[in-house]
């Protein structure tokens, strides 16, 4: 079957799909939600099944056999620019994989937030594996507050394979783009994972914060005066630097340096009840790439600086190479 019949059948079978869904949605207005049908709950009962053994079900297999095979068209989350350059490098997209974990938060919302990533990389890995690929690379994440202490972390990536390699049996993990990918290994420089770090504390000034007891003693001073509330700034540090100490532990494990994309803080000031003073919760978490590398090797690839804020002059490079990343 071709190209074009695989696409021409493929649009026939939404054009099928199409008077189903309206009809469905229909009897669902009409209605209210309907039950499922006894074909949806078996489907359900085999996710259960399969993410309590850590494997994907044979529904999601087979589909993946398919993709892996060329039956199915691949989806990728590179742009046009992207698909040109990586098949010059000879990499060949194999299809979008995802991965997620609803969590429910009991005693340690960073030991959470580590687990709940973990396993959706983990799960996206096997959709990866099931494809035959080399690695998975432009991992995006999205995490979303569920009810009460309910969280859903949810990765997707593109499944990549490179000419001529056999499939992995760990297919390697970055959040770098394709592209970024290539020349990182061109480098020497091997991504080996996502390395999370993260970290919650609670802080309550008994006395008061810094502004506050300010406003005690000096009321004109506080009200007028620019000033640091000390005491939240050390505060929010303490938990940034052992949300840090734990994204450095994590690629540890992968023996591994970090690149550190994603870093972010929230503070939070609860109101006091009958059973607590007012108190502030922070929480800051880091995410990012963990590679290895040789540190003795010397780079291959040289960057020609465009813009610089150094305060002198920059030492011309001897035959720069242009590399566009």
């Amino acid at each position: 079957m071709s190209i074009w019949d695989k696409i021409k059948h493929g649009i026939e079978e939404v054009a099928q799909d199409v008077p189903r869904a309206a009809q469905n949605l229909g009897q669902n207005l009409g209605h209210g939600i309907r039950a499922q049908t006894p074909e949806e709950m078996q489907r359900c009962a085999e996710w259960e099944q399969a993410l309590q053994q850590r494997r994907l079900p044979d529904f999601v297999q087979q589909r993946m056999a398919k993709a892996r095979q060329g039956d199915l068209p691949w989806i990728s989350t590179a742009n046009a620019a992207e698909l040109l350059l990586q098949r010059s490098h000879g990499v060949q997209p194999i299809g979008m994989v995802t991965g997620n974990c609803w969590y429910h938060f009991g005693y340690s919302w960073t030991q959470g937030h580590y687990d709940g990533w973990h396993t959706a990389v983990e799960r996206m890995r096997l959709e990866a594996i099931a494809l035959g690929a080399n690695a998975i690379v432009d991992v995006r994440m999205k995490v979303r507050h569920g009810e009460g202490e309910d969280m859903d972390y949810g990765v997707t990536g593109t499944a990549i394979r490179f000419r001529d390699l056999p499939p992995a049996a760990e297919p390697l993990v970055a959040t770098v783009s394709a592209l970024e990918f290539v020349r990182l290994l061109e480098d020497g420089v091997v991504p080996v994972g996502i390395a999370i770090g993260a970290y919650f504390d609670w802080y309550m000034p008994w006395a008061g914060t810094v502004v506050e007891q300010t406003s005690r003693q000096a009321p004109f001073a506080a009200r007028y005066w620019n000033m640091e509330i000390t005491d939240l700034s050390n505060f929010q540090a303490n938990v940034r630097r052992r949300a840090l100490y734990d994204l450095q532990e994590d690629g540890r494990r992968m023996a591994a340096g970090v690149l550190a994309h994603t870093s972010y803080t929230q503070m939070f000031r609860v109101p006091d009840d009958q059973n607590s003073p007012e108190r502030f919760l922070c929480r800051h978490i880091s995410i990012g790439t963990a590679v290895s590398y040789l540190p003795k090797n010397p780079p291959q690839h040289e960057l020609l600086p465009i813009v610089s804020l150094a305060d002198h002059p920059l030492a011309p490079m001897s035959n720069p190479i242009k590399d566009l990343i």
